[in-house]
């Protein structure tokens, strides 16, 4: 396959599934949650996702920004994973971005408009994705981490 359809196929699979599992690791301890995220069709290689400033998982990101990930298919077993990711805490607002929370996750704009103040938003910097769409070998995809397109 060719880089441009390997990034289609990547850009199909995240347009599936709105959730992933998170993986965090600080002091030796592993820890998975699911959580949703979100995509910017202009910033392939940077995920998005919300959480209450509060929760534990915020303190272990800040702790250790290294993660893993792999999307939670809706169906079949198309699924993109990564252990070449790093997370930091968003410039953005959870109302800055809003549009893109609701327009992909059903529901969403009742959680911002009740809980939408304690949430935080949070950057999945990709620097490498393996897409997993069937039997065959999985492709590896790479970022560059500057202009988050494939590099």
């Amino acid at each position: 396959m060719t880089e441009l359809s390997n990034l289609h196929l990547y850009q199909k699979i995240l347009q599936q599934t709105e959730k992933l599992g998170l993986a965090t690791s600080v002091d030796q301890i592993p820890h998975v949650r699911i959580v949703n995220f979100v995509q910017d069709p202009q910033k392939p290689g940077l995920l998005l996702f919300a959480s209450d400033r509060t929760n534990d998982k915020v303190a272990e990101l800040t702790a250790n920004p290294n993660i893993a990930f792999t999307t939670v298919p809706a169906e079949g077993i198309a699924h993109v994973r990564s252990h070449q990711a790093t997370v930091k805490r968003s410039r953005y607002s959870v109302r800055e971005a809003a549009p893109f929370f609701v327009a992909k996750i059903p529901g969403y704009d009742d959680t911002i408009e009740q809980i939408g103040d304690s949430l935080d938003v949070f950057e999945i910097q990709i620097r490498e994705a393996i897409l997993v769409s069937g039997f065959e070998e999985p492709i590896r995809l790479l970022f560059d981490e500057s202009a988050n397109f494939p590099g």
